[in-house]
């Protein structure tokens, strides 16, 4: 879940690691997770409407998928080259999604704890259970601690976690491969293998298992990111070939959720999305859509908190004026801009302060002498080490 490679903390503003494409998806695969979970609060439950609103889980594996892409994109170079060790890398990643998860769970335990003392009965106790709370604060529900209770979607913080640990390995073994085709092949083998394993030993495709198996789900996905990612630098596509492949995995992906077809399907068609978009034209900056990108970790990081608030105290408000059934959906549609208000006023008033603080504290931390040596090794050397950057 994603910021820019930009560091506060230099005082300067840097690309963004992933382009305007792929920024601007990121903003519509959050929105897509808020829909989907605010699906069964609508007028009409959206699943009866068509079967794929109720697959928004799928825009939660783009994430999962774009977070391998970005990192190599934003940090391969700098971490082949030396520029920026193991502990300086775990350090940035920890930082960067770590305040926020603890706020909101807090933020969370204090909603539970005001509810009770005014009597409000919560529709869902079992989600709020206090014995999941150690879980829960040390991001280890994707191993099956509190995976399913209090801030549910920061199951995905959980496995990322556990993929930023081998990242380093990972991106040195993937770099040695030097021809498209094996990189793009082993990306497809991954996600093909990784779902027969699961249906065979879960009897459940890969892409919606239950948060339990969470780290199962995760770590798939992550390494086909960064074989793809691979696959876009042997493959040195051009603009007119990435705009193709982008364009074929978007028509592709649209027809497969009409048809309500296979899960896999939709994540083939996400893979070529990306490639598509994280080459070529798509890698260029796109008017807000850097801004989209800044809000959709946040959008999906509290929009739990947002939707309790809404649906457990606007609408009922709302209700008592006996709206009819067009001024009901405008209130539902209400819940997504009051979501979307609050992530942007989550993050500029609460997450990027504490970023630029994190950034310079860890600029001083890790900073290293003039004239220091650095193992250039089979990198890139000279190239800046970039800043705070969340996929």
């Amino acid at each position: 879940m994603t910021q820019t490679a930009q560091s506060p903390a230099s005082g300067g503003k840097a690309a963004s690691p992933r382009g305007g494409a792929l920024d601007a998806l990121r903003l519509l695969a959050a929105m897509f997770v808020l829909v989907f979970h605010y699906a069964d609060e609508a007028p009409v439950a959206l699943g009866q409407v068509h079967a794929f609103l109720g697959r928004g889980y799928l825009a939660t594996d783009f994430f999962l998928l774009l977070s391998g892409f970005v990192l190599v994109k934003a940090y391969g170079a700098s971490i082949i080259s030396g520029r920026v060790g193991y502990g300086e890398f775990m350090t940035k990643r920890l930082a960067r999604v770590y305040p926020a998860h603890v706020i909101t769970l807090l933020g969370l335990v204090v909603a539970v704890l005001v509810a009770g003392a005014i009597g409000h009965t919560l529709d869902n106790p079992q989600r709020f259970q206090w014995s999941d709370i150690p879980g829960n604060l040390l991001l280890l529900q994707s191993v099956g601690w509190g995976g399913d209770t209090w801030n549910i979607p920061s199951w995905t913080i959980s496995g990322l976690m556990a993929c930023y640990i081998f990242f380093p390995a990972l991106w040195r073994a993937t770099r040695r491969i030097e021809s498209p085709v094996v990189a793009l092949v082993l990306a497809g083998t991954i996600l093909l293998g990784a779902n027969a394993l699961s249906l065979l030993l879960l009897g459940q495709e890969q892409f919606n298992l239950p948060f339990n198996h969470g780290l199962f789900r995760t770590i798939p996905l992550f390494v086909a990111g960064v074989a793809l990612a691979r696959f876009v630098e042997t493959a040195r596509l051009t603009p007119s070939a990435g705009g193709i492949i982008g364009l074929a995995g978007c028509v592709a992906f649209g027809v497969v959720g009409y048809f309500n077809g296979p899960d896999m399907l939709s994540v083939m068609a996400t893979m070529a999305v990306i490639v598509g978009c994280g080459s070529g034209t798509g890698a260029r900056k796109w008017f807000g859509a850097e801004w989209g990108a800044k809000i959709s970790f946040t959008l999906f990081l509290i929009h739990t908190i947002t939707g309790a608030v809404w649906f457990d105290v606007v609408r009922p408000a709302l209700d008592r004026l006996q709206p009819d059934v067009g001024m009901q959906w405008l209130i539902w549609m209400g819940s997504i801009a009051f979501a979307v208000a609050a992530a942007a006023a989550f993050h500029e008033l609460v997450d990027e302060p504490i970023q630029r603080r994190l950034n310079r504290w860890i600029k001083a931390r890790f900073s290293r002498p003039a004239g220091a040596a650095v193992d250039v090794g089979a990198g890139t050397a000279g190239r800046p080490a970039p800043g705070l950057s969340t996929p």
